[in-house]
């Protein structure tokens, strides 16, 4: 298993100006001994392609895989402008994914679905020029609020460029081609392992006050557990 975390579970420190965005890539190889990073676009302070090289420059020299951007709510009508910033930011970062989630019911929700399904599969051929995997999680109040309703919207879709981001407590299939899971430090480490232990893991944990040391003991118990996994296959 490749542990991710993403930079919207350091949002406090970052927007108070206590670390970096450079720092905080930093930290997470030396501190937290991640495999890779989730960049949240709210969380540059420029997105000119100088500094973004940057960023990806010094994720390398860490050791560490610049694995995502996270987008937040990309599937909306009038987020043509943001989708197209968050592949630009993935490709300029070199980033394999970028997270997103779905938008609210709205009132209409089968109306609200079906411009979906439309924004989905322009969205799709986006990515696939672009060259970048857009990976939808599950989120509470969004059509897409568990598995099913991700899968359902894939499934309409129909792109080999949008893939589901679901929880690792969440039953799934190999024909599911699950590229990452999502998992907060909540989560019992031997759980997250059933399923993720063969794929990325997102671990996000936003309303942590001590985000280094809550983050950091879950990657601990995490990786106790992969390893007992590892073990108990041969």
């Amino acid at each position: 298993m490749r542990i991710a975390v993403s930079s919207s579970t350091f949002r406090r420190p970052l927007a108070s100006g206590e670390i970096t965005q450079l720092e905080w890539l930093e930290r997470c190889a030396s501190v937290l001994g991640v495999d890779g990073v989730v960049a949240d676009v709210a969380d540059f302070p420029r997105t000119d392609a100088e500094y973004v090289a940057q960023l990806r420059k010094i994720a390398v020299d860490a050791s560490i895989v610049p694995f995502g951007i996270d987008g937040g709510s990309l599937f909306e009508p009038d987020a043509a402008a943001a989708r197209a910033t968050a592949l630009a930011l993935a490709t300029t970062f070199g980033a394999a994914v970028v997270r997103a989630v779905l938008p609210a019911p709205g009132e209409v929700p089968p109306a609200t679905f079906a411009e979906t399904a439309r924004v989905a599969k322009a969205f799709g051929r986006e990515a696939k020029i672009a060259n970048v995997t857009v990976v939808v999680a599950t989120a509470p109040g969004t059509i897409g609020e568990d598995a099913a309703g991700v899968k359902h919207l894939l499934k309409d879709a129909d792109s080999a460029w949008l893939r589901a981001c679901p929880s690792a407590l969440l039953e799934t299939t190999a024909k599911d081609r699950v590229p990452a899971f999502t998992a907060t430090p909540a989560d019992r480490a031997v759980d997250v392992v059933a399923r993720a232990h063969r794929a990325w893991l997102i671990l996000d944990a936003p309303d942590a006050d001590d985000p280094w040391d809550r983050v950091g003991r879950a990657i601990a118990a995490l990786r106790v557990a992969d390893a007992e996994a590892r073990i108990a296959e041969r």
